[in-house]
This record gives structure tokens, sequence and C-alpha cells, in this order.
């Protein structure tokens, strides 16, 4: 294997392994709003119920604040669940562009020595066909 098909298999391993990883981050991201999903569907539900209780304990002034800092808790947990999956997509989406553009890279460098063979090649086949019909002989 020469230098530059060496350095092309290492590439495009290094892009396996890349995507590998953020396959690995994605399910794990996942997983984990999953598994916390119920959970705070049910701290929503009980400071839902919270609010429209009729209960004047639950509605003094310092349950109120209690009731509006826990919704902006809520909000920075829901906020950064969405972030990391917009991260994870964005891993993804990187790791597609440099396959991409491996992909080209290879299709470019692939024409250019099929370019540069090209001359040689029909040097060759000139050369021996020119040889081959100067000693032609009829039987």
């Amino acid at each position: 294997m020469d230098a530059s098909e060496l350095e092309r298999v290492q590439s495009q391993y290094a892009s396996v392994q890349l995507a590998d990883g953020a396959n690995v981050n994605a399910m794990a991201t996942i997983g984990s709003i999953r598994g916390s999903a119920q959970n705070i569907q049910t701290q929503i539900g009980n400071l839902e119920q919270d609010s429209f209780s009729g209960d004047s304990g639950l509605n003094s002034e310092v349950s109120v604040l209690n009731k509006i800092n826990a919704a902006g808790v809520l909000t920075l947990r829901t906020l950064q669940d969405s972030n990391k999956l917009l991260a994870s997509l964005l891993e993804q989406q990187t790791i597609l562009a440099k396959q991409q553009r491996e992909t080209t890279t290879n299709t470019i460098n692939a024409d250019i020595a099929r370019q540069a063979s090209l001359s040689q090649n029909m040097t060759q086949v000139s050369g021996t066909l020119t040889n081959s019909l100067q000693n032609f002989r009829m039987p």
C-alpha cells in the first residue's frame, strides 16, 4: 500500500471512529432524556396542580415565587436537553460532511491519477501497436 492509499484508509477509519463516538453520545443523550422524561412530566403535573389549587398555603407569596422558580428550573432542564440533542445532530452532520469530503477528494484524486497515467498508457499502447504492425508477416 503506497503512502497516499494508506493516508486515505487512515482518514476513512478515523471517520468510522468519529461516527462511532457520535453515535454513542447520541444514544446516551437520548437515553438520558427518556430516562428523566417521566420525572419531569411528574414535576410539571405537580406544579400545574399546585398552581390551580385553592389551598391558601399553596397560594401564598412565597409559594407562588417557589412555583415560578420551579417552572424556571424545568424550563432550563428542557432547554439543556434540547441543546444536547442539537449538539448530537451537529456532530452527525459534521461527520457526514467529512465523509462526503473524503469521497469527493478520493474521486478527484482517482481522476488525477487516471489522467496522469493516460498519456503513459497511450504511449505504451501506440508504441506496441506500431512495433506489432511493423513486424507483422503474412504466412
